[in-house]
């Protein structure tokens, strides 16, 4: 299955089931308790009328109302339809619970598939597209950006992103980040990374990722977001005075396309709300649906410009994406989103002195130690040590240069993340001619983080080395992963990511130890590419592994 045809955002084979069990309180309330009407008009044309409940995305509920209002009820199948007006993402997860709606104009398509995978079943779509609007990105007219991709925009500084798994015009620039693959401008390695700093920045302030919020903040002080068109229409219609323009990327876009879902379980019941559906879709195909639609800033399913000059005019669409990597991309966007809680653990035995070109192994880590400190929001909780052989005495290969804290903690009138940036160019310093102490040092490592568990984040210890194990005196390796497995607490993981400089690191071993915690580990044959390693890191957080 595709996802997506001719740009729309169709099909997608869903998000993972990341929206929490609030919302599916809230959808409960909201399908079975107050904000539903009914309306209808008893005619000579209808033996009987019976009532179905429709639940409609806020964003075309008014346009929907008012068709159905103005609509004899024998045009809309002999039915009465109670609408609730309902966010997409809440009912994506509440078609399978007591009051779920009978049928449902989700704004995407991305939400039908999502409820398919939630519920265990196929959803009936009775008519794919009763309105489209597409995704532009928000900027004032007076900084009117030119975006040769969405991969650029992602990038782009001051750029603010809302919630993918909640929020359908954002997952849009993924969509088209990942259409750009197809086409060759953009590559998985610079979509994860621009990802990785929108994700975790979200994380950071929540809140600012209200796309109300995020307008008045473009509107004020500049920089990018990302709307559909009928969301900026309807933002500029209350502040007309605003200045904000919406574009697209040269490559194109995506477009959110309202299908009319059949949410009934199967059988006579379902069979009977079907026609319903088909004829609710008529009607807003009809003179009274277009000019409702219109007035609510939304595109025809043909997706023809707006008239009176709103919204952007013609625009070209991308193509459709693969649902088995748009599920992969979000699926670590939403892990990536949970704040960080983690410790650094670094090699500084001699062999890190070693010449890797353009600087020695320790140069190029504390390279790459600046580039991934600075992937990390001011929630993440990070800590740093170093290992070798008996670094800190007799006995204990480890030592604790910075503790775990926030990084906006207030540390001695700096803040955690100055401190650890201070620590983390020390590390040179450290490296002698003693050996690898691997193993005492993560297990130590990995039971800290374990003592001081915290479930609103992902606890990961980043394990760092150019080698092998040199410690006579240690716990050995099938002792280590034994100590693992039994002390891991599922309820509780902590995982170890493990990175290998040259070599000379000990893959089979690395692979052993994050494997033995559920985690993932990575070599880096060129030590030019160290550079990279903490962003493949945190990818492999994201991705779950």
């Amino acid at each position: 299955m595709r996802y997506g045809h001719g740009g729309t955002l169709l099909r997608a084979k869903d998000r993972p089931a990341w929206l929490k069990l609030a919302l599916l309180g809230a959808a409960l309330v909201l399908l079975v308790g107050g904000g539903l009407y009914a309306t209808y008009r008893i005619t000579s044309g209808c033996s009987e009328v019976r009532t179905y409940s429709l639940a409609v995305d806020p964003s075309i509920e008014p346009a929907v109302a008012k068709v159905i209002d103005r609509t004899p009820v024998e045009d809309l199948g002999c039915a009465a339809l109670q609408v609730s007006s309902t966010p997409s993402a809440v009912v994506a997860t509440a078609l399978d619970r007591p009051g779920a709606p009978a049928l449902w104009i989700p704004d995407s398509s991305v939400w039908v598939t999502s409820a398919g995978r939630h519920s265990g079943q196929l959803i009936d779509v009775a008519n794919q597209s009763v309105a489209t609007s597409p995704v532009v990105v928000v900027a004032r007219d007076k900084d009117r950006p030119t975006l040769p991709t969405w991969q650029d925009t992602l990038q782009t500084p001051g750029m603010a992103l809302g919630d993918p798994l909640s929020e359908s015009a954002s997952v849009g620039p993924i969509v088209g980040a990942l259409a750009e693959l197809e086409l060759g401008k953009n590559t998985p390695d610079r979509l994860s990374a621009a990802l990785i700093p929108l994700a975790q920045a979200q994380a950071a302030n929540p809140d600012a990722a209200a796309l109300d919020r995020r307008l008045a903040e473009v509107q004020s002080r500049g920089g990018l977001t990302v709307a559909s068109e009928q969301q900026l229409v309807q933002y500029l219609r209350g502040v007309p005075d605003a200045g904000l323009v919406g574009v697209v990327p040269a490559t194109g876009t995506v477009a959110l396309d309202y299908p009319i879902a059949v949410t009934e379980p199967a059988g006579p019941n379902h069979d009977a709300a079907k026609p319903v559906a088909a004829a609710l879709a008529a009607a807003l195909a009809g003179d009274d649906g277009r000019a409702a639609l219109a007035e609510a800033g939304l595109r025809t399913p043909d997706r023809s410009p707006l008239a009176d000059g709103r919204g952007v005019g013609q625009v070209n669409l991308l193509g459709a994406v693969d649902p088995a990597l748009l599920e992969t991309t979000l699926r670590g966007y939403a892990a990536v989103a949970l704040p960080s809680r983690g410790i650094f653990v670094v090699d500084v035995s001699g062999s890190m002195a070693a010449d890797a070109g353009g600087g020695s192994r320790i140069d190029l880590t504390v390279q790459a130690g600046d580039r991934g400190l600075a992937l990390f929001p001011a929630n993440a909780q990070l800590g740093l040590w170093a290992f070798s052989t008996d670094l800190d005495g007799i006995g204990q290969d480890w030592r604790e240069l910075v503790p775990v804290r926030r990084l906006d903690a207030s540390v001695d009138g700096t803040t955690q993340r100055e401190q650890l940036q201070v620590a983390n160019h020390t590390l040179p310093n450290l490296v002698s001619d003693r050996g690898t102490g691997l193993y005492d040092s993560v297990l130590a490592a990995w039971r800290r983080l374990k003592d001081g568990w915290d479930p609103r984040a992902s606890n990961v210890v980043v394990l760092v080395t150019d080698g092998a194990n040199q410690d006579a005196n240690s716990i050995t390796l099938p002792e280590l992963l034994d100590t693992f497995r039994r002390e891991q607490d599922p309820s509780k993981p902590v995982k170890v990511i493990a990175i290998g400089i040259t070599e000379d690191a000990d893959a089979g071993v690395l692979q052993q130890i994050a494997s033995a915690t559920d985690g993932t580990s990575y070599i880096t044959r060129n030590p030019a590419e160290i550079a990279n390693v903490y962003v493949n890191a945190t990818r492999a957080r994201a991705a779950g592994n």
